[in-house]
């Protein structure tokens, strides 16, 4: 919403944001409008992660100097894919946040681990199957197989981008968002209640019980239509 100002802030030309409202001038009009937030990740998301991130952070400050660099040789050996088909290496207190954050956020605050995984993730997602549901009206069906050994201990998250009105792969990497886990040992799993004749991409990867996470697979499909 946007309103019309007379003289903003006792200046004619007033321009800018002050206390979330921007001043500006349109069309030689100047105008006042309250800065948009993002009401489901503000009420939601947005506060669990930042309480987690600043527990995780906050901890950190109490580790052993052994502990620490523990963290530092585990993030030597376990370097991340950057995205350009090479990798890059994390800092200790980067990947002890990232594997703490990731256990916590799928998990609850009972995963928390002040020390490195003592073993490499055990499993891996092999394939993955993305189809229309069968049951009921705006499901999308997922199953995949693994590679490895999974663990009910363990997780299988899944994410998806949408809806779109066609199957096409268009800079859909930064629209994915958290929908649901199923435990390790689980090969299937059911997204409901989304929008009809519209496709979504799916994604899923294997995540071990102490934030170990396996490369992501991906799948599209469109939901079930009402009969």
């Amino acid at each position: 919403m946007c309103a019309k100002v007379l003289n903003p802030l006792l200046s004619t030309d007033a321009r800018g944001s002050v206390g979330g409202v921007t001043y500006s001038i349109n069309r030689g009009i100047n105008t006042c409008k309250v800065k948009a937030r993002p009401g489901r990740r503000y009420r939601t998301t947005q506060p669990r992660n930042r309480a987690i991130l600043g527990f995780i952070s906050t901890y950190y400050q109490e580790l052993t100097p052994l502990q620490r660099v523990a963290w530092e040789q585990w993030a030597q050996d376990h370097p991340e894919p950057d995205g350009f088909g090479g990798t890059f290496l994390l800092t200790g207190h980067q990947a002890f946040v990232k594997l703490n954050h990731t256990a916590i956020r799928l998990d609850d605050w009972d995963a928390f681990n002040a020390d490195p995984p003592a073993v490499a993730i055990q499993a891996a997602l092999e394939s993955l199957i993305v189809v229309t549901g069968l049951t009921l009206a705006g499901d999308i069906d997922a199953s995949w197989t693994f590679s490895g050994v999974e663990s009910a201990s363990d997780f299988v998250e899944m994410q998806i981008a949408g809806p779109f009105t066609s199957a096409a792969k268009q800079s859909v990497e930064s629209r994915f968002r958290f929908v649901q886990t199923v435990a390790g040992n689980v090969a299937l799993d059911t997204i409901a209640g989304l929008t009809e004749a519209h496709w979504y991409w799916v994604r899923a990867r294997y995540v071990s019980a102490a934030g170990q996470v396996s490369a992501w697979l991906y799948g599209h499909a469109q939901p079930k239509l009402t009969v």
